[in-house]
């Protein structure tokens, strides 16, 4: 991309907080999907968990394979679940992406659960272009400023280019409307993802 449609000396100026919620996104997003080190990962913390908690989470498991319509994952989604499960819940939506997609589009658009806004960005992140445009046109819909940072996330992590003047300007308001979050980190993030800077 041409960096000539930035400010000078952006990203000199505006370094990424690794430690947002944006950033943290992004590694899940782009990592987490990775069968073996999530498989590792659980491998090496699963000794130090409650065995109620290892037990739930088997349980939960079962009942991701089991989920067989859109509502049924949407309700999974906007439930109280181990977050261990979650790749495995976006896996599971990607392969029914019409049933699942269109009815999760139509929760995201005012859900204020950090949980449901997580899982549906992972999912988005990874969906077909239709449903990136679908959140696009949505966008200006989204009343919840995580909910609109984390979309700003799905721009770039979908490598949307037209989205940078919305991404820019997103980056500025949230980071003036919320001076005291990091709201502003996701579409910051997303311009440095389509810029090949991350």
């Amino acid at each position: 991309m041409d960096t000539n449609q930035l400010p000078k000396n952006f990203f000199k100026k505006n370094p990424v907080d690794q430690l947002s919620a944006a950033y943290i996104g992004y590694f899940s997003m782009s990592t987490g999907f990775t069968a073996q080190l999530e498989t590792e990962i659980f491998n090496l913390t699963k000794s130090e968990m409650d065995p109620q908690r290892l037990e739930n989470i088997h349980q939960e498991r079962e009942a991701i394979q089991n989920l067989h319509s859109g509502e049924d994952f949407v309700r999974f989604m906007r439930g109280n679940y181990d977050i261990t499960n979650r790749s495995a819940l976006c896996q599971r939506a990607l392969t029914m992406q019409v049933e699942v997609i269109p009815l999760m589009l139509r929760r995201f658009r005012t859900s204020m659960q950090d949980m449901f806004i997580e899982a549906a960005v992972y999912i988005l992140a990874h969906a077909e272009q239709d449903y990136v445009d679908q959140l696009k046109d949505m966008y200006p819909e989204i009343g919840n400023p995580y909910t609109q940072s984390m979309a700003c996330l799905v721009f770039g992590m979908q490598k949307q280019e037209d989205t940078l003047p919305l991404l820019l300007s997103e980056y500025e308001r949230l980071k003036q409307e919320y001076p005291d979050e990091s709201f502003c980190q996701g579409p910051l993030l997303a311009i440095y993802i389509l810029y090949g800077k991350v």
